[in-house]
């Protein structure tokens, strides 16, 4: 089987009798033109952070399996993508899975700290336990503010793009992080 490109229709055409090696080349044409929107959408449907890596791995695990049954690419690559990201969101936050979750997140609190590094921080501005006392209180803010954060600073994606993929408007998004950010200011600047 041969897969080529046609200009024509916009898509990748098979050709010929296929197999793993064609396979291979159509999930990575796919997945090279659908990952980043794909992944944005898991983040802003999921219900915790933590967990869009799980299902974004997943969503292309299935994806590749899919792509291996069908005799000719899918018409629509991000569609296809996204209807498989979609099940699998719904999948991974089965009743029984979220049970399991709990019990899994209530057992990891119960762990005793890490031991401290070996090397002195005193110095630093910005030590590891205000960090995390960051990060704790980032995630005791809605689950919407949360997904605000992540897509904006740690997925590098605008103002308007966090609230088009959140479905909020722009004040909105802008609202839940500057409303957050000033209360990380007040703290911390007391405290200095």
């Amino acid at each position: 089987m041969l897969i080529t490109f046609s200009p024509f229709v916009g898509k990748y055409m098979m050709k010929g009798g296929g197999g793993m090696d064609d396979s291979k080349k159509l999930f990575e044409a796919v997945y090279g033109k659908t990952k980043k929107t794909v992944y944005d959408h898991i983040a802003a449907k999921c219900f915790s952070l933590s967990d869009i890596d799980d299902i974004f791995q997943n969503t292309y695990v299935e994806v590749f399996k899919a792509l291996e049954r069908l005799s000719e690419p899918p018409p629509n690559e991000e569609a296809f993508v996204m209807l498989i990201a979609n099940r699998q969101l719904a999948k991974y936050y089965s009743a029984v899975r979220r049970l399991k979750e709990r019990i899994v997140s209530i057992s990891e609190r119960s762990r005793p700290e890490e031991p401290a590094d070996s090397f002195d921080l005193e110095d630093s501005l910005i030590t590891r336990s205000t960090l995390e006392e960051i990060r704790e209180l980032i995630e005791s803010k809605p689950l919407l503010t949360r997904k605000a954060f992540f897509l904006h600073y740690r997925r590098d994606l605008t103002i308007a793009q966090t609230a088009q993929l959140l479905g909020i408007s722009e004040e909105q998004v802008k609202g839940r992080i500057y409303k957050t950010l000033e209360q990380i200011r007040r703290k911390y600047s007391k405290e200095e």
